[in-house]
């Protein structure tokens, strides 16, 4: 009894089911609505069915006039976002762009609608237009990136190693200079460095305004990641700096704090239009710089024009730019310099330090200048104005300040005193960097001097350098460079310098040579530490008898059994 009464409970359930089904779903199934829009055959919109859409068809034949769908029902975001842009104050519908049936088919793209954008007021046209997407620049990018392939068949050719030569996972404009100057060397034609633009965005969110130029080529908010792949023989990515891909621009804020802009040299003077730039304007004030510099080899292989090296947008003068900045000037055009100085010891040791001017313009002034720095992992950061303010109060001019006794010079007393201040401020993060700089330029780059390798031009205590030692103190705007006398380097202990080269070394001498082997019991030590460095060259020289003495007893005894 109980089993039948249970049956019976099933069959009903299964009528109820059945009904329903009927009532709300059996008139407008998918299948019923092609019976009469036969030509809605190739629908398809992802998973959706014809009643996803239109809902209010609850059973057939349905009202001649059906309810609108909405997108908005299933896309809700994407509605809100293209109402709130460009498109949707001009009242542009989805299927103005979608084929609303058959999702896939004949998908609308901005060239459709705008394919008369001439875009003539954007410079370098048809590099952007052919490396950018539209919405890179008219709808708001969420992530972007620059990638750069490399693809090398011969092992050996190419290692990280190679490739970073400071170590530090990221190739900055030098290196990747030395990476074109040995690709060029290897492969005489064909690009095969492939460069591509990834902006990850909506094309529902078209903005009213494009995005700023400032944004790529100053801020970095788009495009300020770049990765290099290797690819073939070995594989491996390193990070690269974008801006070697896009270049930074001036901006008018900016100019105005240049020292072009404080003296009134305005944009017109020098772009007399869009594709021709005049620096006749520079010969005003530098004529005497023109003359030296219009029968150097430079100027005479077409390098004419002041702007070839110099940026006159640049806010910081030249003598503020690192060595580093300044190497950049030349590797724009010589970008093998790594290459051709491989003959020089600790070659990219060297060119962290100096700079071209340093070598090839003998007669230009040279200097040892030293700054404030902190660490930050592997990274070096100079100590800015706005941070020395912070410690001594706003609008503090420094140079008055660490030269306590007036003398225009600062001696070792008042800048130790500064300096543990400065440090004990950064809970011990402060250090003492250094690097030989040009800090009078003589505009004559003729001179190579390839073949010179005289280390003592520099390893000696006769450099010239040694005469003319700055502190360089960030100031307000400006660098000030303070005088130092050369007792600083005794004055500060070793640890607080950030590097330290072999300079104030000689090379030994026949002198010394001699010294050593007059030495009376007990002078040993005291010799040996006045040598300093010198051993390197004695224990040279030693080594040098030793194997011509070995060859000599060799062609004597080979002489002798002949007989």
């Amino acid at each position: 009894m109980s089993y039948l009464r249970y049956y019976h409970i099933k069959i009903l359930l299964f009528l109820i089911i059945l009904l329903l089904s009927f009532s709300a779903f059996g008139a407008t199934d998918s299948d019923n609505c092609l019976g009469c829009h036969d030509g809605m055959k190739d629908f398809t919109h992802g998973g959706t069915t014809c009643q996803d859409c239109h809902s209010d068809v609850t059973s057939l034949p349905h009202d001649e006039r059906l309810k609108k769908p909405s997108c908005k029902e299933c896309h809700r975001k994407t509605a809100e976002e293209h109402d709130a842009g460009v498109h949707g104050a001009a009242k542009v519908e989805c299927k103005t762009c979608h084929t609303t049936h058959v999702i896939t088919k004949s998908r609308k793209s901005c060239s459709d609608c705008h394919g008369d954008a001439s875009h003539s007021s954007l410079p370098s046209k048809n590099k952007h237009l052919e490396k950018l997407s539209c919405l890179s620049c008219h709808s708001p990018v969420k992530n972007s990136s620059i990638k750069t392939t490399l693809q090398v068949k011969r092992k050996g050719l190419i290692s990280k190693a190679s490739i970073d030569l400071d170590g530090n996972n990221t190739i900055d404009i030098s290196e990747w200079d030395n990476l074109q100057a040995v690709l060029s060397k290897t492969f005489k034609s064909s690009p095969i460095i492939k460069k591509s633009y990834f902006a990850e965005s909506d094309v529902h969110a078209i903005m009213k305004k494009p995005q700023p130029c400032k944004a790529c080529h100053i801020d970095r908010q788009l495009f300020g990641q770049a990765k290099l792949f290797i690819q073939g023989a070995v594989k491996f990515e390193i990070f690269v700096d974008p801006s070697i891909f896009i270049p930074e621009i001036p901006s008018i804020e900016t100019y105005r704090k240049t020292v072009h802009g404080q003296k009134g040299v305005q944009c017109s003077d020098c772009h007399v239009s869009q594709k021709n730039i005049d620096d006749c304007v520079c010969i005003k004030c530098h004529q005497d710089i023109r003359k030296v510099y219009k029968d150097t080899v430079h100027s005479q292989k077409g390098a004419i024009q002041c702007i070839a090296c110099h940026n006159p947008h640049r806010i910081r003068a030249y003598k503020e730019l690192t060595a580093k900045e300044r190497l950049a000037v030349c590797s724009r055009c010589h970008k093998d310099y790594i290459q051709t100085h491989t003959w020089l010891p600790n070659t990219t040791l060297h060119f962290k330090y100096l700079e071209c001017s340093t070598c090839h313009s003998p007669k230009s002034a040279k200097s040892m200048v030293f700054y404030l720095s902190t660490k930050k992992g592997d990274k070096e950061e100079r100590v800015d104005y706005k941070t020395l303010e912070s410690f001594y109060g706003k609008n503090i001019l420094m140079t008055p300040f660490l030269d306590k006794n007036k003398d225009e010079v600062v001696d070792s007393q008042e800048l130790t005193g500064f300096f543990r201040d400065v440090r004990d401020r950064l809970s011990g993060n402060a250090f003492i960097g250094s690097s030989i700089i040009v800090t009078r330029v003589h505009h004559d780059y003729s001179v190579k001097r390839q073949k010179e390798r005289i280390c003592a031009t520099c390893h000696s205590d006769q450099a010239p350098f040694y005469e003319s030692m700055f502190f360089v103190l960030p100031e307000d705007g400006f660098h000030m460079y303070v005088p130092v006398k050369g007792t600083i380097l005794s004055a500060m202990p070793i640890s607080v310098f950030v590097d330290m080269s072999l300079l104030g070394q000689q090379k030994a001498t026949w002198a010394d040579v001699k010294g050593l082997f007059t030495l009376k019991p007990g002078e040993f030590a005291p010799y040996a530490k006045e040598l300093g460095f010198k051993w390197i060259d004695l224990i040279a020289i030693g080594l040098g008898a030793i194997i011509i003495f070995f060859i000599l007893v060799h062609t004597l005894v080979r002489i002798i059994i002949r007989k």
